[in-house]
């Protein structure tokens, strides 16, 4: 029987081998996933995401709210793809596959917790990022708040707060303050953390899944072992630490981009760098390290 079911798991996993390298299944962004394949990833994805939202804890005190503050928060970081009631996504966002949800149908159908775990966590594959580790706890609650607000906010009502809420950007909680800390940099979270901020995109990371053959920025595997950090100054966990934050700062030359990583982020990312290449620094300070 089990000699059975592994031969026709291995000729199915053939027949789709098969049917997607004969390039008989279309992955181009014009043309949909025929339904089934549509209807069985939507049911696939809501028992997840089901199941896991579960362990995220609601706030006692949430409610579904529409202010300035929140509105402010959602179109710094959500309306390019989502929209808003009366306003549409940018440009980029109408040829995407999928298209991303309207989420005045999310904050209709969805509880809070789902929610907050699509911007927690992200969805492979559908072009939804995970905000953890870039988005305080908080305002991840605030967009949560607002798009639970969504289904009776009116695009009349949208746009005053719209008018309302340029000056609160300043105001929004930021990864840094959002504890608890722990006083050492984390190499776990350091490895997570360099996957969110897109750091793949540019290098090969030991532990972390993508390109092998990839040559835009340098190998990091011995990053934590070199002498020198990008040429410039000798290599310790603060000169570490201020290169992840502030790379031009430190050689205005480099065509590495400042990505807005927090103090205690950038501690857990120089904490990996030392970890996976064997030297001594994995604890690399006590400022504070934010947990998310």
């Amino acid at each position: 029987m089990r000699i059975m079911l592994v031969s026709l798991g291995s000729l199915a996993a053939a027949g789709v081998l098969a049917f997607v390298a004969g390039g008989f299944y279309d992955i181009t962004a014009i043309k949909q996933h025929p339904a089934w394949v549509f209807h069985a990833i939507g049911i696939g994805r809501d028992t997840l995401v089901a199941l896991q939202a579960d362990a995220d804890e609601v706030p006692e005190d949430f409610a579904p709210v529409a202010d300035a503050r929140n509105v402010a928060l959602y179109r710094k970081h959500c309306t390019q793809c989502h929209g808003a009631p009366g306003v549409a996504p940018e440009e980029f966002a109408l040829g995407m596959m999928p298209v991303p949800s309207n989420l005045v149908a999310a904050g209709r159908e969805r509880p809070p917790e789902e929610i907050y775990w699509f911007i927690r966590y992200g969805l492979k594959m559908s072009g939804m990022p995970a905000w953890s580790m870039r988005m305080s706890e908080a305002d991840m609650w605030r967009i949560t708040a607002l798009v639970e607000a969504f289904p009776t906010l009116s695009p009349e009502a949208y746009a005053e707060l719209v008018e309302a809420g340029p000056q609160q950007l300043d105001s929004m909680t930021s990864v840094a303050e959002a504890g608890p800390f722990t006083p050492f940099g984390n190499p776990e979270r350091g490895r997570k953390a360099m996957q969110v901020h897109a750091c793949p995109q540019c290098h090969m990371i030991e532990g972390i899944v993508g390109r092998s053959d990839l040559h835009v920025g340098p190998p990091l595997d011995d990053a934590g072992a070199r002498k020198y950090i990008a040429g410039v100054v000798p290599n310790t966990p603060e000169n570490m630490i201020r290169w992840i934050m502030h790379p031009q700062e430190v050689d205005p030359l480099s065509a590495m981009p400042d990505l807005g990583v927090s103090e205690g982020i950038a501690r857990d990312m120089a904490a990996y760098l030392y970890a996976i290449a064997g030297t001594g620094h994995a604890s690399v300070g006590a400022a504070p390290v934010d947990p998310r």
